[in-house]
């Protein structure tokens, strides 16, 4: 980015400073505009005009911009492409400023915290967190919107295969992890310069299988990922920030009544969903009001690899319609709740609830 000429682009760029790794949406008049390599990236992505500011000055700023009352459909595009967006407003009327507008940033959007309607409401729209505390790995996930808030941890020399099998369960659009330590090792490409400029944070790497089963990426062999990677600052991760977080978040002096007592990585994890929602978000979570702690050796759990090739939510074969999958054959649900609570009955069921309906049969 060049030095700012105007007072305009002297705001504009003490805005982005504050969020180097997002596009920003600046609001000028009844247009969203963006100005320098985040022009450029947004109207590659999203199929616009590319021009120019400032010409005759010899210091031509790439610029592009959307209709402010049309910008939900190109954030939903940049969203599902992985990107994360800062809506900056103006916060009073242009006509009655004696000065520059006083301009802030109200939300920020990212892939795991924004509600979006292109998630068919069969799905649940999670963002995970991925912690290490006392030799465990914990993993949390929250879809804000429903509440729908749980945790669980993993040890052992398989807890890095376990961890990457409950993503592909969970399928979460984004995921949270220590930035200096990240829990699985990305292969370095040459995509990564371009896409910590652009404000599109990491996609999961490609991985090699291991001898012995084990992974050394967020994503196995021959799937593709699904999901978003948002490195944060380590004292995120902390138990001793994130852990009490999660208790003042839900009104209690211990986690025991919700089955965390003695689990930090698990509740670390929660925590630190909890902190990048609050930060990005910039409002209440007065939903989020509880969390569940589940074990995944209490469940039958399916691979990736067979829930596809089952075709119990999927078609196998991407030019073939929904209606081949299980669940459309026995969806008769009438709410969204319904069609996302047997999707993971059929996903994922404790061995209580199916001796239970064997039993009834």
């Amino acid at each position: 980015m060049t030095e700012p000429s105007t007072p305009l682009m002297r705001q504009y760029a003490a805005i982005k400073k504050q969020h180097p790794n997002a596009l920003l949406f600046f609001r000028l008049g009844d247009f969203y505009e963006l100005f320098f390599e985040d022009a450029v990236v947004a109207a590659r992505e999203l199929q616009i005009t590319l021009t120019s500011r400032n010409k005759e000055k010899d210091q031509a700023i790439p610029m592009c911009g959307v209709p402010y009352h049309a910008a939900e459909n190109y954030l939903s595009k940049l969203l599902r492409k992985g990107f994360k967006v800062a809506i900056c407003e103006q916060m009073e009327d242009p006509k009655l400023a004696k000065k520059l507008v006083r301009r802030e940033v109200t939300r920020v959007l990212t892939p795991g915290t924004t509600i979006d309607s292109s998630v068919g409401s069969e799905e649940n729209n999670f963002l995970a967190a991925l912690a290490r505390a006392s030799g465990a790995v914990g993993l949390a996930a929250l879809d804000l919107s429903t509440g729908e808030f749980r945790a669980t941890e993993f040890r052992g020399a398989e807890a890095e295969r376990r961890v990457v099998e409950e993503l592909q369960q969970l399928r979460p659009r984004e995921v949270l992890y220590p930035s200096s330590l990240p829990l699985f090792d990305p292969a370095p490409t040459s995509a990564t310069g371009e896409l910590a400029a652009s404000g599109k944070s990491s996609p999961a790497p490609p991985i090699e299988a291991k001898p012995g089963g084990g992974a050394s990426g967020l994503q196995q062999a021959g799937e593709r990922a699904r999901f978003t990677e948002t490195p944060l600052e380590d004292w995120v991760f902390s138990p001793d920030y994130a852990v009490p977080l999660l208790e003042n978040k839900l009104g209690v002096l211990s986690l025991e009544g919700f089955g965390l007592q003695g689990r930090p990585a698990a509740a670390t994890a929660a925590g630190a969903i909890l902190h990048y929602v609050r930060s990005t978000q910039r409002g209440t979570l007065e939903h989020v009001d509880r969390i569940g702690f589940y074990d995944r050796q209490e469940y039958l759990v399916l691979d990736a690899v067979t829930v596809r090739n089952l075709e119990l939510v999927e078609p196998l074969f991407a030019n073939t319609g929904s209606e081949v999958t299980l669940f459309r054959a026995l969806d008769a649900t009438l709410t969204p709740m319904g069609k996302r609570l047997l999707r993971s009955w059929m996903l994922c069921c404790d061995h209580r609830s199916m001796r239970w309906r064997l039993a009834c049969d």
